[in-house]
């Protein structure tokens, strides 16, 4: 049986032959043949120019529409631009709390406050400012994701994967567009990741990309620690692998790679000690945090994350499963792995630890599900692929017309009837998605509210709040509750506690903001309750409180 990498595609995918091929082609083939070598060779090239400029379009076309105001600022994003606001303006790598240098708190990791305060050195604070960043690094990942899954599956497997991703919304708030708008996590560390997996395909007589490759993960590494365990799953479940067949250079090469990024990572968090020496706080530990978002057993989560993955997405575990059915043979094979298998074995590793996490683990936010998926993507789109011999419309209709005419169950017929449902369980998620979408959300409410208070209320007026987005514009000192809340607050949620020990009252603020998330995080509540606030004035999703002295 052909192992992944070398299963035969059709004559018109595009596969692209590597430039050692198309050069010993034209080397020994006449001058006709070697111009029509060139022509090919320049062809390919077009169309992977055609499908930049398609994924600019999308990403950019659709991220500048509403980019001030869609998806409104919210919660997490909040945190991440008031250090890099504060860091960018004052020099403090933080947050202010009631006016004075504070720790970091909630916000990103390093890599992402970074980038969103070289996009405020360059272009000033504000919100497009900060999604400007958001948009890069989703364009970069869709670029890496297709240069990727053209190299380990060929051209058309890569365009396919690329339209999955776009035209197939699992849910609107994880769609990598949507996410891309924001400032978050998820894509820079999609960049990274794939950036890696590039380097290391270039690495095998280069040791300078094997180099790269590990700086590439160490950077991943760093900007989102959460990938640790599904990275290290990664390189030692290939490093395994590879050990069965005796492939021992690779394994050795993988040791090197896993370790150098570990190392990498700790070199890159020195690095950036030494450059904040001075101008950032030490963060109190917040425990729990990982047992609460990582480990979580509530059985109605579990429940929920399971249909998610097994029931609204089984695209991507058959695409998983499909692709170690393809691979199923290389373990126990004497012959080398190629390149290109090592590195489908460790993205099939990353992609496969990561769903199963979110699937049995994890606290069902389906974000958390985005990086699994998105780097499943080329499995799934491999899957449909073959079971349609090159996306044949034609070739799927007579296979489903024999199957039904004669009556009798062959293997083609049955794959034939696993992608018209893959595709009719698809287009349901989609049009139930579209209906769910809501329209875009004005989010001029965030400059008002910022706006009344930096107007309405004395410059030294002390604001508490829990929703993060107001201190990108509040110009007024502010107080919040400890990140150790947070975690109070999720398990609170998750039914293992009844209370939040955070009083806000506690630092006498002159005035109290509920968003969104002071709503959720709940300890306002009993404030109202109790009368112990008055309701000064609502500006569309803020009510805007002051204490009640007795």
């Amino acid at each position: 049986m052909p192992t992944a990498s070398h299963l035969p595609l059709p004559p018109d995918d595009g596969h692209d032959a590597r430039p050692s091929e198309v050069d010993s082609v034209a080397a020994g083939a006449s001058p006709a043949a070697g111009s029509v070598v060139e022509w090919l060779d320049s062809a390919l090239s077009v169309v992977d120019g055609v499908v930049a400029g398609f994924l600019f379009l999308c990403v950019f076309g659709s991220g500048l529409i509403h980019i001030q105001s869609f998806p409104p600022l919210w919660f997490d994003e909040g945190w991440t631009v008031c250090v890099a606001r504060t860091w960018v303006e004052l020099g403090h790598y933080g947050c202010l709390l009631r006016g004075e240098p504070a720790p970091p708190s909630l916000a990103a990791h390093f890599p992402v406050v970074a980038s969103v305060a070289a996009s405020f050195t360059l272009f000033g604070v504000g919100v497009w400012q900060t999604r400007l960043v958001g948009l890069l690094y989703t364009f970069v990942a869709f670029l890496l994701l297709y240069a990727l899954a053209r190299r380990l599956y060929g051209r058309s497997v890569a365009i396919a994967a690329l339209a999955l991703l776009l035209l197939v919304p699992l849910k609107w708030s994880i769609h990598p567009l949507y996410i891309g708008r924001q400032v978050l996590g998820e894509m820079p560390l999609l960049c990274f990741l794939l950036a890696g997996y590039i380097c290391f395909l270039r690495s095998t007589h280069r040791p300078r990309w094997q180099v790269a490759a590990i700086g590439c993960w160490a950077l991943a590494w760093m900007t989102k620690t959460q990938v640790a365990p599904f990275l290290v799953a990664s390189f030692a479940g290939t490093m395994l692998l590879m050990s069965l067949r005796g492939d021992w250079s690779v394994v050795g090469r993988l040791a090197v790679a896993m370790i150098g990024s570990w190392g990498g990572c700790r070199l890159l968090l020195y690095a950036k000690d030494w450059l904040l020496a001075g101008h950032i706080m030490p963060h109190p530990p917040v425990d729990g945090m990982t047992e609460a978002i990582a480990l979580v057993f509530v059985p109605s989560i579990r429940l929920e994350t399971i249909r998610y993955l097994f029931v609204s997405w089984p695209e991507y575990p058959l695409g998983l499963a499909y692709a170690v059915w393809r691979l199923r043979g290389t373990s126990g094979s004497g012959a080398k792995a190629s390149v290109e298998q090592t590195v489908q074995t460790m993205l099939l590793l990353l992609a496969g630890s990561w769903l199963v996490w979110f699937a049995f683990l994890s606290a069902g936010e389906p974000r958390y599900a985005l990086p699994g998926l998105f780097l499943a993507a080329p499995f799934m789109a491999a899957l449909f692929h073959d079971f349609t011999r090159g996306f044949d419309v034609a070739f799927l209709a007579r296979s489903l017309a024999g199957l039904l005419e004669r009556r009798r169950v062959t293997r083609q017929g049955i794959k034939a009837v696993v992608v018209v449902m893959l595709l009719v369980m698809m287009g349901w998620v989609a049009v139930q998605e579209r209906y769910a979408f809501r329209a875009r959300e004005d989010d001029q409410d965030l400059f008002a509210v910022t706006h009344y208070l930096n107007t309405a209320t004395p410059p030294t007026a002390l604001i508490e709040t829990y929703d993060s987005e107001l201190f990108l514009f509040l110009q007024r000192p502010y107080t919040y509750a400890p990140a150790r809340i947070l975690v109070e607050i999720i398990r609170r949620e998750q039914g293992e506690t009844k209370g939040v020990t955070y009083d806000p009252l506690e630092s006498r603020p002159d005035y109290l903001v509920l968003g969104e998330y002071g709503r959720w995080a709940g300890f306002y509540k009993p404030l109202i309750a109790q009368t112990r606030v008055r309701l000064v004035t609502s500006i569309g999703r803020y009510q805007i409180y002051e204490p009640v002295r007795r």
